[in-house]
């Protein structure tokens, strides 16, 4: 059986998406591949199915490697700064300069050692050849591994049996699995030490693993039949045998002669291979209470029944259950811990892999004492969850930006959220990461004139404490992103000092340090001009890539001024690749990336709504390339389904970015895009739509709208009582006429930091809400997404009011949007709906036509009030003064549980007159948000008792906050399902109500 070219084609599409979130992902590379996809596919589909196997051990093939930094240390570094001299810099600049002085003036001199790690560079080809391997061969092995090894898993079908062939990427995402191999530990423990038991935990992880591996004991006949009793087709030893020779033949080129190519993704299964006989041996021979390995960090929870009292003893222990595969090498300081299967001890094969006894940690746990420990664990755990969880916030003031970000760096006073992470480093990336993501999302959503300040001051802070050693060393895989924030921003003269501090960088790294390479060989001594020279072009590529990835494609006067002045006369060292010098070049470049979905932006923006995306780094829309060959190279059901999507984006032909995309659309996206979503036709168009673009089959719990005209969401087990947290949230006057007058917004900044401060409460709030609402206009369009996925990983869902959007021929919508959580991929997701105000307020309809001579048209008109069904919870909107339309009242009677009503009402006598009645003649649950200047938000119910009507209400302040009600539909239901009224707890049912079938339960 041969090959055909669908298989590549499905092949590239993974190892694209693979390579691009990779730490060091080659975009140049990527792109020059695609831009001749169907030659280079077919020219490697003709070696996959030839005779000669010798082409996979050729450098052009194999492709290269460089080094990345690891870190920077000294003799004794911290016993070095506590016996110092006393003196504390606040420059760490300052300080190192310092460090080089007093270490030079020792009696045993030492230079500060610059630690680097090899990793690989391959070519798309062999990058090809992997995700092949993954999708023919790599799945059975993997599919032998227990649930204990937790990293690096393939992604199936959902059924889980099978790999899925259509999803994009080939792993799991690796954020839940690290999860859940972290909290089932300790939820072992602390479920232990509740029942009384005294636990011992023990936390390794393998030195250098992929440096020292071999790959060569996969095609061990011995490790197939005996171990794993695997069984391969020819065509599938052939393509196993191809790429474990490629992967030898790569450490054949390395100055390591061994390991596994670190930035390859499929070595991943590979490393999680060589330790399957690890995981049995403790899950049969220890039997703890738990054990879960995530790649080559190992966590082993057991009952301390032998009542250890050191980790040598402990370790003695495991070594007479191992089978003698685990065991003690050498003595002293040098004394630690082997693993050596039956397939690592043959010579070809022989691998060394150590337990490096320096980093293993042994926890004696008991009693009260023992569950204190836990306890604190797993509240910073939930602290930094909190932290990742929370919207994005700046410092109030510019000037705290280099406090924050030295908090999120410095080194001391660091508590570790895991076992295994009681060294800061780990901590220390995390809460650098966090203030990253704060800046990028301000970049995502505001322009960047509103908030330049800010940024100027968090690139000093960088320039100042991170481009320095030692600190870069530990988080050198952030400078892509920061460079891409200057880019995107046209901040040029904070880009040029980047680059400025990057050049002395490298020279002090150069002239005060020696340099090492992890796991290098004992018999040879590092090149170290060869080191720094690759290290360094590759940096230096880097920051091209990541200046072209996020280039503006329409520069503005001060960008071009900014560029001319800073960035016109750059000349970098070689590069190896030509730097392109005019913007114009850059500005090609990026949109050649955008097209491959590379760039910095993502290329589905193209076909999102304007108002739903920033444009600044979206190029001309002929951007998007057309991929004529396509239809050769992928099966016919992505075709299908990127055909639709390309149709709903009004884009012409197949473009590149949505065939092989990185960054796909979201069901929330799809939502917006689709037209009809909710026909049963169209059911099948967003099915096609969702396998093409993830590979999953949607289940039949899709929204769709019933015989009745009810929108159905289905939502899993509804609770017993919904709680809705009712905001009282101001828009200033100015934002609302620079959005009808299409003007940049001047409370911008503010108006964001505000609303992000406020949604912090929502989210943090322990009595968690179900539904969080908005008022009228409340927010822009752009911001809405994003937030609402942010308060569904809450579980909560979102009804705001959003700017106008603005329509051809003068015309505006002024919509509620509703994000609405649902189960239609078999767990959790979201949907949009979106509901038009059908006529404008007088006064309203007055000041549009007097600010910009536009008028209000709806976009989808209706006659009678849309009704939604979430879950069990029906509910309808009415926007503003559409609540005083007696008509629409009158249509929801007996047909609803709740009237949401988002508001910008100055007449609050008027509406509350219509609140308190529309609670009693539709006999609902009224749930009014108005302006925060104007006030009067409230739940209103038709209870019996006149001091429970007004579940809360709200009014005045100066702050934004929101205030958290709950009602109890089933209660309501049950009382309006009598024939006759009871006795309470609601008002009798106003003459002529009727229940529709759809609401009746058993009566109380």
């Amino acid at each position: 059986m041969s090959f055909v070219l669908e298989d590549l084609g499905l092949a590239y599409r993974k190892a694209k998406v693979d390579l691009f979130y990779s730490s060091s992902p080659d975009l140049l590379a990527i792109a020059a591949y695609e831009e001749h996809l169907s030659e280079n596919l077919s020219a490697l589909l003709i070696l996959l199915n030839g005779s000669n196997l010798k082409w996979v051990e050729q450098k052009a093939f194999i492709g290269g490697w460089t080094f990345a930094t690891k870190s920077v240390t000294w003799a004794d570094r911290k016993e070095f700064r506590a016996n110092g001299t006393g003196l504390i810099f606040s420059s760490p600049e300052e300080d190192w300069d310092r460090t080089c002085e007093l270490l030079s003036e020792t009696e045993e001199y030492s230079k500060p050692n610059a630690e680097f790690r090899l990793m690989a560079q391959c070519s798309i080809d062999f990058h090809v050849l992997s995700a092949l391997w993954l999708l023919k061969v790599g799945h059975q092995y993997d599919a032998k591994l227990s649930k204990c090894a937790y990293g690096n898993r393939l992604r199936r079908t959902q059924n889980g049996k099978n790999i899925n062939p259509l999803s994009l990427g080939s792993f799991v995402p690796y954020l839940t699995p690290f999860r859940n191999w972290r909290d089932n530990g300790i939820s072992s423990m602390r479920a232990a030490l509740d029942d009384g038991k005294k636990v011992v935990a023990l936390t390794a992880d393998v030195s250098s693993f992929y440096h020292e591996l071999k790959p060569s004991f996969m095609l061990e006949s011995s490790f197939l039949r005996d171990v794993l009793s695997l069984e391969l087709t020819e065509t599938e030893k052939k393509l196993n045998h191809l790429f474990i020779k490629a992967l030898e033949a790569w450490a054949a080129t390395t100055p390591l002669k061994k390991g596994l190519p670190v930035g390859l993704p499929a070595s991943a299964v590979v490393a999680n291979m060589a330790l399957i006989e690890l995981d049995r041996v403790i899950e049969q021979q220890v039997i703890p209470l738990y054990y879960g390995r995530y790649v080559d960090d190992i966590l082993l929870v057991m009952e301390n029944g032998a009542h250890f009292r050191s980790t040598d003893e402990l370790w003695d222990w495991l070594f007479e259950r191992s089978d003698e595969k685990l065991a003690w090498d050498g003595k002293g300081e040098s004394k630690r811990i082997i693993f050596q299967p039956s397939y690592f001890k043959s010579g070809k094969n022989k691998s060394q892999i150590c337990f490096a006894n320096a980093k293993n940690k042994i926890f004696i746990l008991n009693g009260d004492t023992g569950k204190t420990f836990i306890d604190a664990i797993a509240h910073q755990i939930h602290e930094r969850a909190s932290e990742w969880r929370a919207m994005p916030r700046l410092p109030r003031w510019a000037e705290h930006v280099g406090t924050d970000l030295l908090a999120a760096t410095q080194s001391d006073g660091e508590t570790a959220d895991n076992l295994r992470k009681t060294d800061a480093l780990t901590m220390r990336r995390a809460g650098f990461a966090i203030k990253l993501r704060d800046f990028e999302a301000y970049e995502r959503d505001l322009p960047p004139e509103t908030w330049k300040a800010h940024r100027h001051a968090f690139f000093r802070a960088f320039t100042q404490h991170v481009l320095v050693l030692p600190q870069f060393f530990e988080l050198s895989i952030y400078l892509p992103r920061v460079i891409q924030l200057a880019t995107a921003c046209e901040d040029f003269r904070e880009l040029r000092k980047i680059i400025r501090a990057l050049d002395q960088l490298c020279t002090k790294v150069r002239r005060n340090c020696s340099v090492s390479v992890k796991a290098w060989p004992d018999d040879g001594p590092v090149d170290d001009e060869n080191v720094l020279a690759l290290w360094e072009g590759h940096l230096l590529k880097t920051v091209l890539e990541s200046i072209m990835s996020a280039f503006p494609p329409f520069l503005s006067k001060n960008g071009k001024r900014e560029w001319k002045e800073h960035m016109a006369d750059y000349r970098p060292s070689d590069l190896g690749v030509k730097w392109p010098w005019s913007t114009k070049a850059f500005q090609r470049a990026q949109a050649r990336l955008f097209s491959f979905d590379l760039a910095h932006m993502p290329f589905r923006f193209i076909g999102l709504p304007e108002e739903m995306v920033a444009q600044r780094g979206i190029p001309d829309r002929r951007s998007g390339a057309i991929h004529d060959e396509s239809a050769q190279m992928l099966p016919h059901s992505v075709l299908r389904g990127a055909t639709l999507l390309a149709e709903w984006s009004n884009l012409e032909g197949l473009p590149r970015g949505l065939l092989f995309a990185t960054r796909p659309f979201n069901l929330p996206e799809l939502f917006v895009l689709s037209k009809n979503v909710y026909s049963k036709d169209h059911e099948e168009e967003i099915r096609a739509v969702v396998l093409a673009l993830r590979g999953f089959t949607l289940n039949d719990k899709m929204p769709f709208m019933d015989r009745r005209g009810v929108l159905q969401i289905p939502d899993g087990t509804p609770p017993s009582d919904y709680r809705i947290a009712v905001s009282s949230w101001q828009t200033r006057l100015e934002s609302w006429t620079a959005s009808v007058a299409q003007q940049p917004d001047p409370d911008i900044q503010k108006r964001y930091a505000r609303l992000n401060h406020l949604l912090d409460g929502v989210i943090s709030n322990p009595e968690k809400s179900r539904y969080l609402i908005l008022p009228e206009l409340a927010v822009p369009a752009l911001w809405f997404i994003r937030i609402a996925r942010k308060l569904h990983g809450r579980g909560i869902s979102l009804i705001s009011g959003v700017e106008y959007l603005h329509a051809k021929h003068a015309k505006v919508h002024n919509q509620v949007w509703v994000a609405l959580s649902h189960d239609g991929l078999g767990f959790p997701s979201t949907m949009i709906y979106r509901q038009d105000k059908q006529r404008p307020a007088l006064h309203e309809e007055q000041e549009l036509r007097r600010i910009a001579g536009v008028e209000l048209k709806p976009e989808k008109p209706w006659k009678k009030p849309p009704i939604i069904q979430h879950g069990e919870f029906r509910f309808a909107l009415l926007v503003c003064s559409e609540l005083t339309n007696i008509g629409y009242r009158s249509a929801l009677r007996g047909k609803v549980d709740a009237l949401f009503v988002p508001e910008w009402n100055q007449d609050t006598d008027t509406f509350n007159a219509l609140v308190e009645s529309a609670a009693l003649d539709i006999h609902a649950y009224v749930i009014q948000c108005n302006d925060r200047q104007y006030g009067d938000s409230r739940i209103r119910a038709p209870y019996k008792d006149s001091w429970k009507r007004d579940v809360l209400k709200v009014k005045g302040g100066i702050t934004d906050y929101c205030v958290i009600g709950e009602i109890d539909i089933q209660a309501l239901r049950r009382f309006q399902s009598s024939h006759r009224s009871p006795a309470g707890p609601f008002k009798p049912v106003p003459d002529g109500f009727k229940i529709s079938k759809t609401r009746k339960v058993l009566p109380k």
